[in-house]
C-alpha cells in the first residue's frame, strides 16, 4: 500500500483502524491502519484526532515521510467512506473522465449501427420515415463521436502531453467523423426526397461497416499511447479483468446505461419535432 504514496504530494486514502491510537515517541500519535485490500500500515498523526477511540477508519490524505520511513497523515477528510474510487497514481482524478469518453465513444458504435439498420429498412420498404431516423440516429452518432474526441483529447493533453499525437485511436476516430461528415455532405447535395433517401442509406450501409474496424480493430492492432493498443500488456482497464474495481465497472456500466437512456429520449424528441414540421406542411395555404 505504502509503494503508491509520495513523498512530495498527498494523495487521498481510506484505511479502516486496526488499533487504539498510540503516542508516538518523537510526538503525535500513530494509528494502525488497514486497506482494503489488507495491507497494514502505520499512519502517524500530528494531533490525536477528534473521536479516534470510536471511529471504524478514516478518509485523509496523506504521504511518506523518507526521512522517518513513516505515513503522514496531512489531513483528515472524514470517516471511512462506504462508496469511494480508488485512487490510481499517476492518473489520480483525471481518470474518472473515463465515466464520460468510454460510453460516449460506445454510444457513436450503437448510433452509427443504429442508422445503418434504418437504411436497410428504407431501401427494403421505401419508408421516408425510416430515412428520417436513419438521419436522426446517425447525427446524433455524429455529436457523439465530436464529444468522445474531445474528452479523449483533454484526456491527451493531461497525460500525454499534448491535444493531438495522431494516436491510432484518435487518427481512427478522426476518420469516422470524416466519414460521417461526407454522409451529411451527400445528403445536402440532393435535392430530390426519395434519391437523397436512397443514396444516402447505401452510403450509410458502407460507412457503418468501417466502424467497428475504427473502434475497437485498428487501435488494438497498432502500437500507440491509447490503453490497450498493440504495445500493451493488457486489452485496456475497460476489457481487461483488473483493470477496474467492482465500483468503477458499476459507475462506468450505469452511465453507459444512461447514455442509451439520454439516447432514446433525443431520438424521440426528434421524432415529435419531425412530425410536427409535417403537420406544419400539411396544413400550410
Amino acid at each position: 500500500m505504502i509503494a503508491q504514496w509520495s513523498a512530495e504530494k498527498a494523495i487521498p486514502v481510506k484505511f479502516r483502524t486496526a488499533g487504539e491510537p498510540v503516542s508516538a515517541e518523537d510526538g503525535g500519535w500513530v494509528i494502525r491502519g488497514t486497506d482494503k485490500h489488507g495491507h497494514d500500515a502505520d499512519f502517524h498523526f500530528s494531533a490525536i484526532p477528534e473521536n479516534a477511540g470510536t471511529r471504524d477508519g478514516y478518509l485523509a490524505t496523506a504521504r511518506y515521510d523518507t526521512t522517518a520511513h513513516r505515513v503522514e497523515v496531512v489531513e483528515v477528510l472524514g470517516e471511512y467512506p462506504g462508496f469511494s474510487f480508488p485512487f490510481i497514481p499517476g492518473l489520480e482524478e483525471r481518470a474518472k473522465i473515463i465515466f464520460f469518453h468510454v460510453p460516449m465513444a460506445w454510444m457513436t458504435v450503437v448510433a452509427f449501427l443504429v442508422s445503418m439498420w434504418f437504411g436497410i429498412q428504407y431501401l427494403r420498404k421505401k419508408d421516408l420515415e425510416d430515412d428520417f431516423r436513419s438521419v436522426a440516429s446517425a447525427g446524433l452518432g455524429l455529436l457523439f463521436c465530436v464529444l468522445a474526441t474531445t474528452t479523449g483529447s483533454l484526456w491527451a493533453k493531461f497525460n500525454w502531453g499534448s491535444f493531438w499525437n495522431w494516436d491510432p485511436r484518435q487518427t481512427s476516430i478522426f476518420v469516422l467523423l470524416l466519414v460521417y461528415g461526407a454522409y451529411f455532405a451527400l445528403r445536402s447535395a440532393v435535392e430530390i426526397e426519395e434519391k437523397k433517401a436512397t443514396l444516402s442509406a447505401v452510403y450509410n450501409i458502407i460507412a457503418a461497416a468501417t466502424v467497428p474496424f475504427f473502434i475497437f480493430i485498428m487501435p488494438r492492432i497498432m502500437p500507440g499511447l491509447h490503453p490497450g493498443s498493440a504495445d500493451d500488456n493488457s486489452a485496456g482497464p475497460v476489457v481487461s479483468s483488473g483493470g477496474m474495481d467492482a465500483i468503477m465497472r458499476f459507475v462506468l456500466y450505469s452511465m453507459l446505461g444512461g447514455f442509451l437512456v439520454l439516447y432514446g429520449w433525443l431520438m424521440r424528441i426528434q421524432g415529435r419535432l419531425h412530425r410536427i414540421k409535417l403537420k406544419r406542411a400539411e396544413l400550410a395555404p
